[in-house]
């Protein structure tokens, strides 16, 4: 056979291939959006929710989302970007199976966008390394732990009572924005428990800590990016401006964590060396206080070098990013939401007062563990402020097996969305849901509630490891706040402009006027 025809019959070998692996792609595809399509849900054929997705306010993207959750109210909905099919889940009988499954635990593809900063910590991980990384990270939020941490929480809640007091006293009848002084407390407090370091985030609050600005940048491009399929390939998406600035910031934040990584390693080595000098030991003391207190990178670095496969440097930044990301972000937008609403609840305001009044007297001191744990009536209203305003609005997972979700067969590789923020507000669960009432959460109107009709920290296997954490920072934050001041806010429920970025963000801070007690 001639050479000519021989290469035509392998080019028409590759071509004929070529169209029949296309053709089953196609095929596949159709019968999976013939499958999903089976499920109610809004948006035009074929396009599904993109063009809303690209024209619609970040803060309209959000109310659209809540809205089909009333609109469709049997608790699922399913929504399309192009061709990544949505399942949304707010009902808590159709959450439970799934959230709670060890099997169903690969998060979806919107975590994809997460991975260059994020890297597979345990926030992305699944399979063994999830699991790996999990049990080796469990027993650093042990209580007694947790109980060494408050102090630091209390230092730093200390030092934002400093800055709040200097602004209140300079403009006494001004609204402060209080979203980036709870941010910077909560980047200040995550900075020296996670890492044992003390950036000072809170030095200026007039301007943006470096690493906070990166992280902010990095949470907006990520959303814009979701609802713009054609910028999910990273070679497409760095040629962008845009994607100059999101790697540029995932660069920031990475040097950052690696840089603090390195020093405290470095410490480490002088603090186990038999002939420490006097020089060393002072620079041991710089980087780990005066009173020794072990960060969560010591505690991740002791269980790492005792465990047959420790982790890596990329594993460790990897860890401490994500819990960077978790411990800082999240915790700051909760105080400041927190703030929001008992500035709109003058009554609900009053009782806590009445109840600080009873536990701390005319103490002026910084609350304890002890006395915090006497604040129930806080307690009931901190897990009302996260009824309504969960800091993680949505959380999902990648179905890796077809699943029979109130009827339907959902088909593998579908993308199921727990719609947190709405199942909190589900009326079937939640009379009145709007409605700010801390005793909802009293023993007897919580018996008999659905266990997953609240989930402000995820549920089951994959639920928020720190979230013990959070909530002591929480009640540390708003304690020391409420001794001094009574709130007032300037936007209601109502006028408040918020958006998801990740997180649950207001969109232009949340203002509040602050009267002294005294």
């Amino acid at each position: 056979m001639e050479p000519t025809s021989l290469l035509f019959l392998v080019i028409l070998a590759l071509a004929i291939i070529l169209s029949i692996n296309i053709l089953q792609s196609i095929y596949n595809a159709c019968i999976y959006r013939i499958a999903l399509n089976k499920i109610p849900g809004p948006g035009l054929p074929f396009f599904g929710l993109t063009y809303i997705g690209i024209t619609a306010t970040k803060e309209g993207r959000f109310k659209i989302l809540h809205d089909y959750c009333l609109k469709y109210p049997a608790g699922i909905f399913r929504t399309w970007i192009l061709f990544e099919g949505n399942v949304h889940i707010y009902k808590p009988d159709y959450m439970e199976d799934l959230i709670t499954s060890t099997k169903e635990i690969t998060k979806s593809f919107v975590y994809d966008f997460l991975l260059p900063w994020l890297g597979t910590g345990l926030l992305t991980s699944t399979g063994e390394k999830w699991f790996h990384s999990r049990k080796l990270i469990t027993p650093t939020f042990h209580f007694n732990i947790l109980e060494k941490f408050a102090v630091v929480m209390s230092e730093k809640t200390e030092l934002m009572i400093k800055h709040l007091e200097e602004k209140t006293t300079n403009y006494p009848k001004k609204a402060v924005d209080v979203f980036p002084y709870a941010t910077k407390c909560a980047l200040d407090t995550i900075c020296e428990t996670a890492m044992g370091i003390n950036i000072d985030a809170q030095a200026d609050t007039d301007q943006e800590n470096e690493y906070s600005k990166a992280l902010y940048t990095f949470s907006e491009i990520t959303f814009y990016r979701f609802f713009r399929p054609w910028l999910k390939p990273d070679w497409i998406f760095k040629q962008t401006k845009l994607g100059k600035e999101y790697f540029n910031a995932i660069k920031t934040m990475h040097r950052f964590t690696e840089k603090v990584i390195r020093r405290r390693q470095a410490v480490r080595k002088v603090e186990h060396s038999t002939d420490n000098s006097k020089e060393n030991n002072a620079e041991a003391d710089e980087f780990l206080g005066k009173q020794k207190r072990k960060a969560f990178l010591d505690l991740l670095l002791d269980a790492s070098e005792k465990d047959s496969n420790p982790l890596s440097l990329t594993e460790l930044r990897e860890q401490v990013d994500t819990f960077m990301f978790a411990g800082h972000d999240t915790t700051g937008v909760a105080i400041t939401w927190a703030l929001f609403c008992l500035g709109n609840e003058p009554e609900v305001q009053e009782r806590v007062h009445d109840e600080l009044r009873d536990v701390f007297g005319d103490s002026k001191k910084p609350a304890t563990t002890k006395e915090l744990t006497e604040l129930k009536y806080l307690d009931r209203v901190l897990k009302e402020v996260l009824r309504l305003f969960p800091s993680a609005p949505t959380v999902s997972r990648k179905l890796i097996d077809d699943t029979k979700i109130a009827g339907y067969v959902v088909p593998k590789g579908t993308t199921i969305t727990f719609d947190v923020y709405s199942t909190h507000r589900n009326p079937e669960f939640w009379p009145n849901p709007d409605k700010f009432d801390p005793d909802r959460f009293l023993p007897e109107n919580s018996k008999g509630r659905h266990p997953y009709a609240y989930i402000p920290f995820s549920a089951g296997p994959r639920n928020c490891i720190g979230q013990k954490y959070a909530l002591l920072e929480l009640k540390t934050a708003v304690t020391a706040i409420l001794r001094i001041w009574r709130l007032k806010s300037v936007k209601t429920y109502d006028t408040i402009d918020l958006h998801a970025a990740i997180i649950l963000r207001p969109s232009n801070g949340v203002n509040i006027y602050f009267t002294r007690k005294d």
